[in-house]
């Protein structure tokens, strides 16, 4: 039988429990708990252990002493306090033995639990319902030193203590420059926070708003930006795989109400995401475990607690739109339309989420099946498989697309999606759109194009006609280099280069070639009598029977000789240079892109 004396609350550790008293070393070394601060299920085990060849009798008055001790004289025992003496036992028979008398008793496996707090017992049950921290689990804390945040530390510590989970916590700070010694004393705050815990902490300074005037951006977002610029580097280095932030109820509240005076789609109005990966792809993954916690529970559990917190004057700056809704708009909709507004955005965003949740695992199979090509930079679908989808299908697969190039899809509205799509539905052969975020997408012959804008235009210099060195490498700007070698026929065999060859490399007549030779991009009227093929082809066709999409084809270099194309990179060599056998000698070209 396991007796458990419940509802213990510890404050810290009071190390005169044991039988036998262990140095401040050899506490931190055994239970790996700086001195002060117990895994209290040790102690249990420790009692048990001292206990087990005791009269169990003499046990219960010694825990009994201990918890009268403890309440009735604090300054001697000022390590420890307990609330509470509740005993719980495997059955009722054996809990009546106890309390009338514990000779009966012959197991004493007694362990003592630390009660959790209301607020960080539903915290505790958000985690596990959400599955958003495990055992043994590294975590990056932002902390702001803010109310939120600093009680998003205590209590996820608290919890890391009460439930022996092994976490590791790395507390971290980004201090924004924006608001002079305030913010140096934010830091500062932080820091001494972190040190009361014995939690390690990071503080790193950004000015941001420098970063917002170069970048063209706004206060906001560039502190945003930064912020999470700051998490990953410092959750890599200190090899944390989770970013616990402190985003409460109240926050999201705020945010599903901001986009909506903004404008948004369904994705947006499913509010702040309770976990998501860092970034696309990405092992890190933020949680914000106080999401479905109320701004003023917060701040009584922190009266309750004595903690401290920074105030940031900026929140409330009506300059700024989120400042607004939550001062303004917010306020006045509780006291006009509904006083339960916050409840109802909440539950509003929840709803979107759930739906989101099945939209996208939906576009997820719909994208694996249109898709033709993939390679992480460009992305080919099947225009025609799209179109027979229904239309929010249709809007979720062009969104796990832009995803995966990493588009921001705040920058995408609702009409750059109807515009794609009624284009696809009336285009001919083909259409192209260029979307923010330097994205470019072009429908051609049933297929849809997508890929980031390319550097390279048509009427860039680096394309222009140049002279190939023969023997010798050739700089072609931005977009790679040519190497030009002369061989004996006896030092190579056709046949095998054919078949290792690849689509950058081919080997030419070299009697057959008049000199010199140039290369350059693509001009109009360019005509090729392509390897194997009788006749002359234009190389616009040429492209088109290939599928080359258009924004590729001017960046294509090709060979020329006399003007006309002898070798279009990657794609053919002209009839007329083919190595035969009647060839002695060849040129090998070999044209290493950037």
């Amino acid at each position: 039988m396991a007796v458990y004396i419940n509802e213990c609350r510890f404050i810290s550790f009071w190390r005169t429990l044991a039988d036998n008293r262990r140095s401040d070393e050899q506490h931190k070394k055994e239970t790996g708990y700086p001195p002060f601060i117990h895994n209290p299920c040790l102690i249990g085990n420790r009692y048990a252990h001292h206990g087990e060849r005791r009269n169990s009798s003499g046990i219960w008055r010694t825990i009994t002493e201990f918890l009268i001790q403890s309440r009735n004289d604090y300054d001697r025992f000022s390590y420890f306090t307990a609330f509470s003496t509740t005993i719980h036992c495997t059955n009722t028979k054996a809990k009546v033995k106890l309390f009338l008398n514990l000779t009966d008793v012959t197991e004493t496996d007694i362990v003592f639990l630390m009660r959790l707090d209301k607020l960080s017992f539903s915290v505790f049950n958000t985690i596990n319902t959400h599955q958003l921290i495990t055992s043994g689990d590294a975590i990056m804390v932002g902390v702001s030193g803010g109310p939120d945040s600093i009680a998003l530390v205590k209590i996820l510590h608290t919890i890391n203590v009460a439930k022996c989970l092994r976490l590791r916590f790395v507390v971290a700070h980004l201090n924004h420059q924006l608001r002079g010694k305030s913010a140096e004393e934010d830091a500062q705050f932080v820091r001494d926070f972190a040190a009361g815990l014995s939690l390690s902490c990071m503080v790193k300074e950004v000015d941001v708003r420098r970063i917002a005037d170069q970048t063209k951006c706004s206060i906001e977002e560039a502190a945003r930006t930064e912020r999470y610029r700051f998490f990953l580097a410092a959750a890599r280095e200190q090899g944390a795989t989770l970013i616990a932030l402190g985003h409460t109820a109240d926050d999201n509240a705020e945010t599903v109400l901001h986009r909506i005076v903004r404008g948004a789609g369904a994705v947006g109005l499913g509010g702040i995401p309770i976990k998501r990966p860092l970034a696309p792809d990405s092992p890190i993954q933020l949680i914000r475990p106080l999401l479905f916690t109320w701004r003023k529970e917060i701040v009584q559990y922190l009266q309750n607690e004595r903690l401290g917190y920074r105030t940031d004057e900026s929140n409330y700056e009506t300059t700024y739109l989120r400042n607004k809704i939550r001062l303004n708009l917010i306020p006045l909709l509780e006291d006009q339309y509904n006083p339960n507004i916050k409840n109802t955005l909440n539950q509003l965003s929840r709803i979107f989420s759930e739906n989101n949740e099945y939209l996208s695992s939906e576009a997820k199979k719909a994208l694996k099946s249109a898709t033709i090509k993939s390679d992480g930079e460009r992305h080919v679908i099947d225009a025609r498989f799209l179109g027979k989808q229904p239309k929010i299908i249709q809007h979720r697969v062009i969104q796990e697309v832009m995803n995966n190039l990493h588009i921001p899809l705040k920058e995408i509205t609702y009409e750059h999606y109807t515009t794609i799509l009624d284009g696809i539905a009336k285009a001919g052969r083909m259409c192209r759109f260029q979307l923010p975020g330097k994205l470019c997408i072009q429908y051609e012959r049933h297929r849809l194009h997508f890929s980031k804008e390319s550097p390279l235009k048509p009427d860039m210099p680096l394309l222009a006609e140049i002279p190939v060195r023969i023997p010798g490498t050739t700089l072609i700007g931005s977009l790679g280099q040519l190497s030009a070698e002369i061989l004996e026929i006896q030092d190579i065999s056709p046949d095998v280069f054919k078949k290792a060859k690849t689509k950058y490399e081919e080997i030419l007549d070299l009697e057959s070639i008049t000199h010199p030779l140039s290369i350059r991009g693509r001009k109009n009227g360019d005509v090729i009598s392509p390897l194997g093929v009788n006749g002359h082809k234009k190389l616009k066709e040429l492209f088109i029977d290939k599928k080359i999409p258009v924004e590729e084809r001017n960046a294509m270099p090709i060979v020329v000789m006399n003007g006309r194309p002898v070798w279009v990179v990657g794609v053919c060599i002209d009839n007329g240079v083919k190595v035969t056998a009647d060839t002695k000698k060849i040129l090998k070209l070999t044209f290493v892109p950037l």
